[in-house]
């Protein structure tokens, strides 16, 4: 509370381990003597595991304790100025969000204590990681209301967090406003690079207080946050402008990696439109077994993937037509060298799978959604099915047939799909569901 009332930076007398906070500090560091060769010789083994799980306990307690009072004074950003956090308030549309400026060689770690801690959201129970194209686009009337309806659906069902790159602008645009408009709460949380975000002086130097953003015109500098997420973590590189646009990607990969590694969270892709640089990121999740979910009838990445697994390869691709009459020609888009070897290598990893890798979320000729039930039962049974067809390990990546996996913790009743509109099937629900994302986001930069 005292680093809080004096602007969030604690004074240097103030560290952990001098000034008043030094007690905080001095239980484990106590304790961790106590351990010490000369006190524990003539101990039972026994007492001295006893001693050394309290003792692991208590750092714990202490690092989570550091973090719920002093997160932000923690953290800092590229230039090492202390960390600016704070509320942003949006007050076209009413609404207020967290945000953490935060440098871009912070760890994961760090991150991840101080969302569940300062910001106090819980661990979720899975993660939708969002990629596509910054620019607007519009999707089928058909497949938006079912994109709309599916997804707020999957994510509430399964306490999901849903994370994006955070700007009002394409894929992240379009999906901020689908879970918004349903007036379910959930966490929405955009990974955005600072360096490139309009009016980012009105964000700095707030230390716990509160700030007003209103809509602004994106440009290849810059773009206004989306106003329906519900917590922005904004990467400091110290770059502006149109070079800071990436600088945010390998922590936001970082981030994901280490819930999937480390907190055993599984993840599925949500592929929705998307230019050459969305193909490294489906790609690099192919890799490594994640389930991806690809909204076929959006367009660019995610039409030429579509047609490219369903056709005979390289001349497969063809034009597609928005729903506003638009065309746009994949063969040229996509026919070059490059992310012609991504697209054979995405295809192959779901041929290895036995075609359960890669879901395709689409509308027929007729008008009529293709896709299996609704996109929450898509989203989640992605994972389902690829669970069931090669098992997964503690981490959640699928494991070879020779190599069963342990359960991960959404085989429980947990993600039981708690009353959830997805209703899977026995054997799914009988079967430990889970999924990988160690995958680099596309960039939320323009163009």
């Amino acid at each position: 509370k005292a680093a809080r009332a004096s602007g969030g930076v604690m004074r240097s007398t103030d560290r952990i381990g001098a000034g008043p906070y030094a007690r905080l500090a001095e239980t484990p560091r106590r304790k961790a003597g106590a351990l010490s060769y000369a006190n524990t010789k003539n101990l039972p083994e026994a007492e001295i595991h006893r001693r050394a799980a309290q003792l692991i306990q208590d750092r714990f307690v202490h690092a989570d304790a550091v973090m719920r009072c002093f997160g932000p004074a923690i953290l800092c950003r590229s230039g090492g100025d202390p960390s600016d956090f704070g509320d942003v308030n949006f007050p076209e549309l009413n609404t207020q969000s967290k945000f953490l400026v935060l440098a871009d060689t912070s760890t994961p770690q760090q991150v991840s204590r101080f969302v569940e801690k300062f910001w106090g959201l819980e661990k979720p129970e899975i993660i939708i990681s969002v990629t596509g194209s910054a620019l607007d686009f519009e999707l089928h009337p058909i497949l938006q209301r079912a994109f709309d309806k599916g997804l707020t659906a999957a994510a509430s069902a399964a306490n999901a967090w849903v994370i994006t790159g955070g700007t009002d602008t394409g894929v992240m645009k379009l999906v901020a406003s689908s879970l918004s408009s349903s007036g379910v709460s959930m966490p929405i949380l955009g990974f955005s690079p600072f360096g490139a975000i309009n009016e980012r002086e009105k964000l700095e130097r707030v230390y716990g207080g509160a700030s007003t953003m209103v809509s602004t015109k994106a440009t290849k500098d810059g773009a206004p946050l989306n106003a329906h997420h519900t917590h922005f973590l904004l990467v400091d590189s110290g770059k502006h402008g149109v070079k800071a646009w990436g600088t945010e990607i390998n922590l936001r990969v970082a981030f994901e990696s280490f819930y999937l590694e480390r907190k055993s969270v599984p993840m599925v892709l949500l592929v929705v439109q998307g230019g050459p640089g969305t193909l490294a990121t489906v790609l690099e999740t192919a890799k490594k077994g994640s389930p991806i979910v690809v909204v076929a009838d959006s367009g660019g990445a995610a039409t030429a993937i579509k047609q490219y697994i369903e056709g005979d390869g390289e001349g497969s691709l063809s034009n597609w037509t928005s729903p506003h009459g638009k065309v746009e020609d994949l063969a040229v888009k996509f026919g070059t060298e490059k992310p012609l070897g991504q697209l054979r290598e995405i295809r192959k990893c779901n041929e290895e799978s036995g075609g359960k890798l890669i879901t395709l979320f689409q509308v027929n000729n007729d008008g009529v959604l293709e896709a299996t039930e609704d996109m929450s039962n898509v989203l989640l049974q992605a994972i389902v099915r690829l669970w069931v067809a090669g098992g997964g390990d503690s981490a959640g990546r699928i494991t070879p047939p020779d190599r069963p996996g342990t359960p991960s913790s959404l085989a429980q009743p947990a993600l039981a799909l708690r009353e959830s509109n997805a209703s899977l099937s026995s054997q799914s629900m009988a079967s430990p569901e889970s999924s990988a994302l160690g995958t680099a986001p596309e960039s939320s930069a323009l163009g």
